[in-house]
């Protein structure tokens, strides 16, 4: 890794596809939203940060667009890291952050564990359970894996729980929230601050 790392944020989906959705808040919104907090609060740090999604560039955008070109571009630039941020649904409650499945390697371990505590320091104080540190087959985990980039894929809350949703609504909390996953980017890659 270089002075600068590279950082690519995926908000999940977009574009034709919004992920989940109740009671007309959609996961894709959420998430870009989140993931431009995150990029907002890195800007006085010495890394580049690439917020990738593909309906920036295409509104109508396919699912296939939106899960398969942010992991290309992650590959192309030769990313550092790559964070795949979603909010979940689905009757439960919570946080809860993966690897790829077969993801050993100690300093990813370590930085996923810094990433999911950070945020999980801001959560406790709202009540949010904590659903653990996992490890799955999805798709954009796999692929980043096979190319050798970490990555990590963080599931905040669950639109359908009326408590969760609320806090997922309010614009101080999601700052919240992304200063914090910014924070835990801060200190997993020790970042410097800019200069001037």
């Amino acid at each position: 890794m270089g002075n600068k790392p590279i950082i690519v944020l995926d908000p999940g989906h977009g574009g034709k596809d919004p992920g989940a959705t109740y009671k007309g808040v959609m996961e894709k919104t959420v998430t870009w939203n989140l993931a431009n907090i995150i990029k907002d609060k890195l800007k006085t740090y010495e890394v580049e940060v690439n917020v990738v999604q593909p309906s920036t560039i295409n509104p109508n955008s396919t699912a296939n667009d939106e899960l398969y070109l942010p992991v290309k571009k992650a590959r192309d630039i030769s990313a550092d890291f790559y964070l795949s941020i979603h909010v979940n649904a689905g009757g439960g409650t919570g946080f809860e952050s993966f690897l790829y499945k077969k993801e050993n390697d100690p300093r990813v371990l370590k930085l996923r564990t810094q990433l999911h505590r950070q945020i999980m320091n801001l959560l406790r104080k709202f009540g949010v359970i904590d659903r653990g540190e996992k490890k799955a087959d999805f798709y954009v985990l796999r692929e980043n894996y096979k190319n050798g980039i970490p990555a990590v894929l963080i599931e905040c809350l669950f639109l359908d729980n009326h408590k969760d949703r609320q806090l997922l609504e309010s614009s101080d909390f999601l700052d919240d929230l992304g200063n914090e996953i910014a924070y835990g980017l801060v200190v997993a890659f020790e970042l410097n601050k800019r200069d001037g």
